[in-house]
């Protein structure tokens, strides 16, 4: 086995790793902002009805 081939051997399989890793951290990352936005929007609605309810005679 030439040098050529154990480099392409390893360097793949190292490269194709990494890769799905770092797109695996922007895919997460992106959950987590959409998962606060969605929080945000509970606390918005949650406090519009408290204030609906405090306005009932």
């Amino acid at each position: 086995m030439s040098n050529l081939q154990l480099y392409i051997a390893i360097g793949l399989p190292v490269t194709a790793v990494l890769t799905s890793m770092v797109v695996s951290l922007f895919q997460i990352s992106g959950i987590r902002e959409d998962i606060r936005e969605i929080r945000s929007d509970i606390k918005l609605l949650t406090g519009k009805v408290y204030e609906l309810m405090a306005q009932k005679p």
